[in-house]
């Protein structure tokens, strides 16, 4: 197996779900996956979550709930981007939920429900102000009655999607919930009513718990991140990504290092070579700024990100080829305190979000799933 590698922790993932459904209490955990469930490995991923008791599983697009299905997961699939109309054969036939954002599209899936002598399940999405998609709450009383009049079509439940709800008290957050609240109350007042209503993504699971409904959608929270408020129940990053030392060489004082002569060295140092670069999804925004760590220590990667390697100075310190390099994860240093390097530190130094840093790894890295934070070799 390449040297580079992926880890994931599948311990830290049921321990995130459960300190989520301790902080959620009686609410549905729908699980998000979609994107390879977050660059985690989206089939394996899927297994651990249903063994450990996740309610639904969340994907974006219809191929995913397909590859779900496929690997022989029976438990409800939500694919939360609207359904083209070319789809909707394969949503009903796989039994899958879906959200509801125009009129069109539910025509698709009732034509083909019926077609099969079924009823496709759908749950309004409303327009808060996240304005990507959805019904605006003007809107919605007479969408619902639309599809209320359809053969074919069951809408179960109402949602919507939160813009800023990582800011805590973020008054757009309250705004969108109350418009949200209000439009299914308006509802309500006409006699219709939902089994399921969610809103509540990672953020707002931890940031406001009056919007968690009777389902919760988290998405980062069970990959480790989105820390929560318990000092107790303390999420776990559940990747790791690890390399080895490929090559070294002594570099003198004035030579530079890379594509572009980007980085200069100022003294004489040692030079090593690792086999990670952005075709794996190690960011080229990273050069000059990513730190790695080696024998539990932290150096820089210095000069232009390759495609395939990259570059760190070790100084005069006795780095070793074949030594296990950690890009994203924990080490332990000599004295036995833990070095680490997290999603958020990469994003901070590549200007993005944690999402994209995990999401990013790309397939010609290996995923290798562990039961135990210090087994490398399962």
């Amino acid at each position: 197996m390449r040297s580079t590698r992926v880890l994931i922790d599948l311990d830290a993932l049921v321990w995130n779900l459960s300190v989520i459904r301790h902080r959620v209490g009686p609410r549905r955990i729908l699980a998000m996956v979609k994107a390879n469930a977050y660059g985690h490995g989206m089939v394996e991923v899927s297994r651990t979550l249903v063994a450990a008791g996740a309610d639904m599983l969340g994907v974006a697009l219809v191929d995913e709930a397909v590859q779900l299905r496929s690997a022989g997961i029976t438990m409800p699939i939500m694919v939360l981007t609207p359904v083209e109309a070319a789809e909707a054969a394969t949503v009903v036939e796989l039994g899958l939920l879906t959200v509801a954002c125009d009129l069109e599209q539910v025509r698709a899936l009732a034509v083909a429900a019926e077609q099969r002598g079924t009823t496709a399940i759908v749950h309004v999405y409303v327009d808060t102000g996240m304005n990507r998609e959805g019904v605006r709450p003007d809107q919605v009383s007479d969408f619902v009655r639309q599809i209320d009049a359809m053969a074919g079509v069951r809408a179960t439940g109402i949602l919507t999607h939160f813009s800023s709800a990582d800011t805590p008290h973020d008054r757009y957050l309250a705004m969108q919930r109350d418009v949200f609240t209000n439009a299914v109350d308006q509802l309500a007042q006409q006699g219709r009513t939902f089994q399921d209503i969610h809103m509540a993504n990672t953020a707002a699971v931890w940031n406001d718990q009056t919007t968690h409904g009777t389902i919760v959608r988290p998405g980062l929270s069970l990959y480790g991140y989105a820390a929560a408020d318990d000092d107790v129940m303390t999420l776990r990053p559940v990747m790791s990504v690890v390399t080895s030392v490929l090559s070294k060489r002594r570099i003198r004082a004035g030579e530079t290092v890379s594509y572009g002569r980007r980085w200069m060295a100022a003294s004489d140092t040692t030079i090593v070579t690792i086999p990670i670069g952005y075709g794996d999804g190690y960011p080229r925004a990273l050069s000059g700024k990513a730190q790695c760590i080696i024998r539990g220590r932290r150096y820089p990667v210095v000069g232009t990100i390759c495609m395939d390697e990259c570059m760190v100075d070790v100084g005069d310190d006795a780095v070793e080829l074949g030594d296990e390099v950690v890009i994203l994860g924990t080490q332990p240093a000599a004295d036995g305190h833990l070095q680490s390097i997290n999603a958020t530190d990469i994003a901070v130094w590549a200007n993005t979000i944690p999402y994209e840093v995990t999401t990013a790894f790309s397939a010609r890295v290996p995923r290798q799933f562990i039961n135990h934070p210090d087994d490398r070799g399962a």
